[in-house]
């Protein structure tokens, strides 16, 4: 078999791979977008709620607000964070603990955006989708914990 040739064969082969992954990308989008196999936490609450049209598109907005507030907060703490550690270099017991302080009050704000969002869910719901929020409110903590790394052996 000469170069040519399968340079030919190679090249049509590796066109098939990446049509057929594309292919495979493209038809297993979720419902809903997201990452994950439910497509996050925003499907598995627009799934397990039952939500319509309307009240999908209520909590897009509802969504939006909290990402906005919880990235702000976020934003927030690593600059009082970066100025925590360079303590370290420069060391000052008062303005550790004062940082430390404002990082908590921070961090609690972001619990209460949390609690507010949720209660925010629950008003989308209808009477009958009360139930499944009911359910819902015990795992939304697992819901939204990050994942938890390997455990190293010791």
């Amino acid at each position: 078999m000469n170069k040519v040739k399968l340079l030919s064969i190679l090249s049509v082969g590796l066109l098939l791979a990446n049509i057929t992954l594309l292919w495979f990308l493209l038809s297993n989008k979720p419902k809903h977008g997201g990452p994950g196999p439910n497509g996050g936490p925003r499907n598995i609450i627009i799934n397990k709620l039952d939500f319509d049209e309307n009240q999908v598109k209520q909590y897009e907005l509802l969504i939006h607000w909290h990402r906005s507030e919880i990235d702000k907060s976020q934003e927030q703490i690593v600059v009082l964070k970066n100025e925590l550690y360079s303590t370290l270099i420069d060391s000052n017991a008062a303005t550790k603990d004062s940082l430390i302080n404002e990082i908590s009050v921070i961090q609690k704000n972001i619990e209460t955006i949390h609690y507010k969002h949720f209660q925010d869910i629950k008003n989308l719901c209808r009477p009958d989708q009360l139930v499944a929020f009911e359910k819902l409110s015990k795992e939304i903590a697992a819901l939204f914990a990050p994942p938890h790394p390997p455990k190293r052996p010791e």
